[in-house]
């Protein structure tokens, strides 16, 4: 894994992760789930890859679909792999098989929840950078509270995923959603913690940017993100990630309401982030 983008989710890594698969060495796994889980059976022992395909196959969204579709037997037999191998060993050649069939030679992650086992990756591969996607907390609540994954998190008392996502049958739509202060909570709760896990990472492997920054100024931050990760930058690659804004989105207005919901030590997070979080309404 070169490198794995984590965040508290609605904070725009879907764009980011588009971006980079426009890149033509790098391909970017979308919302894998299932490495925790690989880690938590095997750690760094080796495994039969049929085991560590088990996991994959069984790992489920909240809706019950399968998070990564594979062709195991085409897998097993394009990768020609040992009979027992470590989980890095295995999941780096399920990366170079889809970026293979992309036309790429480099794999990386987007997976948000990972931020919570941040060193955890650097375990298993210990050059493994990660960048941490920020957006303004008001927006994320807000689009949580629209998101089936978010909805069910908040309505199970959940903060993280992975655990989860094991043979998870799928779950509905609450019948009354949480509201908003549940949402302003997760976002706060899961950004602290992948900062916490930061402190734990090997210097200059975490890099924090800004969801607003990338709308703004998409060359300069993904040619700032590819210094970082060591990718070449190339001015066709920038110029074709850069159509990928949507003006309409960019220019959305930002939803103040709901900061109406957060609490004093969520405000205190949003203005050390450099967001506005002071309005007449709003708790001191």
């Amino acid at each position: 894994m070169e490198f794995c983008v984590v965040g508290t989710g609605r904070c725009g890594s879907k764009l980011l992760r588009s971006m980079f698969n426009y890149h033509p060495d790098l391909f970017v796994f979308n919302e894998t789930h299932w490495f925790a889980k690989l880690h938590e059976w095997f750690g760094t022992a080796q495994a039969a890859p049929s085991a560590m395909l088990d996991v994959i196959q069984r790992s489920r969204h909240v809706d019950g679909s399968t998070i990564t579709e594979v062709d195991s037997a085409r897998f097993l037999t394009e990768m020609n792999l040992p009979d027992r191998l470590p989980p890095a060993d295995f999941c780096d050649a399920l990366g170079r098989y889809f970026a293979r069939q992309h036309g790429k030679t480099l794999w990386a992650d987007k997976t948000p929840d990972y931020g919570y086992m941040a060193s955890t990756l650097q375990i298993h591969w210990p050059k493994c950078k990660v960048i941490h996607l920020i957006r303004d907390g008001a927006a994320v609540a807000q689009s949580m509270s629209k998101h089936p994954g978010y909805q069910a998190l908040a309505a199970l008392g959940q903060r993280f995923w992975c655990p989860l996502s094991l043979d998870f049958p799928g779950i509905d739509a609450p019948d009354t959603p949480p509201d908003m202060a549940r949402y302003s909570e997760l976002w706060h709760d899961r950004l602290t913690r992948i900062r916490n896990e930061a402190t734990r990472l090997s210097p200059g492997s975490y890099l924090e940017v800004r969801h607003e920054d990338i709308l703004a100024s998409p060359q300069d931050n993904l040619d700032k993100v590819a210094r970082f990760t060591g990718l070449r930058s190339p001015s066709e690659w920038q110029q074709q990630a850069e159509t990928l804004i949507n003006p309409k989105i960019a220019n959305k207005p930002r939803p103040t309401h709901v900061l109406s919901s957060f609490a004093p030590h969520h405000l205190t997070l949003m203005r050390e982030l450099g967001y506005p979080a002071d309005s007449d309404h709003l708790p001191c």
